[in-house]
């Protein structure tokens, strides 16, 4: 299915450098947001796996004085 859009050049632009035409550009730029989206929650993960494993350490550490 396709629609006519009114779209800005300057965003056309952007779009046509992510693919051939507006849609593919589209798709691709979408694409790109949801990986780049999931790298941010695998990094949030590490990020709170190594606090934890620090906060156990400093536990560990304080139970012995």
């Amino acid at each position: 299915m396709s629609r006519v859009v009114r779209v800005d050049e300057e965003a056309l632009e952007v779009a046509l450098q992510y693919g051939k035409n507006l849609s593919v550009g589209i798709m691709k730029m979408e694409e790109m947001l949801k990986k780049q989206e999931k790298a941010k929650r695998d990094y949030t993960n590490i990020e709170e796996m190594v606090r934890r494993a620090v906060r156990e350490e400093l536990e560990m550490l304080t139970a012995r004085y």
